[in-house]
């Protein structure tokens, strides 16, 4: 799989909204357009992507291993940072599950589904104020 091929899957399964590409990029600089929802991480994930892989043109071949470990320091930061919302968390658990599917590996530590409760559903009454 080339480095091109790569980040078309990832944009395909994961958004174009998320990882826009543009189809007539010949370098890394423009692969990405700037309407990404989140353009800092993205072009921070595909720069991670395309220089851990050695790459020197878009047309290049990925490893596996690259990859992952080109990954995971930009993982383990967003994970580790204070202010990350659930959005930018999601995007990159998201980006590590399709670069895992997209080598053919399972995605590793899969949480289990939280357990259900029987719970109570307790319906509250509007109150209007009146001033």
């Amino acid at each position: 799989m080339t480095f091109r091929e790569l980040i078309a899957l990832l944009s395909k399964r994961i958004g174009h909204h998320q990882i826009p590409l543009n189809p007539e990029a010949t370098e890394l600089r423009g692969l990405i357009d700037s309407g990404a929802v989140h353009y800092e991480l993205i072009t921070q994930i595909v720069t991670a992507l395309y220089t851990g892989n050695r790459c020197r043109q878009l047309n290049d071949p990925v490893a596996q291993d690259a990859s992952f470990e080109a990954l995971e320091p930009i993982r383990l930061a967003v994970l580790r940072a204070p202010g990350t919302d659930v959005d930018v968390h999601g995007l990159m658990e998201s980006i590590c599950a399709e670069v895992a599917h997209a080598f053919g590996v399972a995605t590793p530590n899969k949480r289990p589904a939280a357990p259900t409760s029987s719970g109570e559903l307790v319906r509250f009454r509007r109150r209007l104020r009146f001033m």
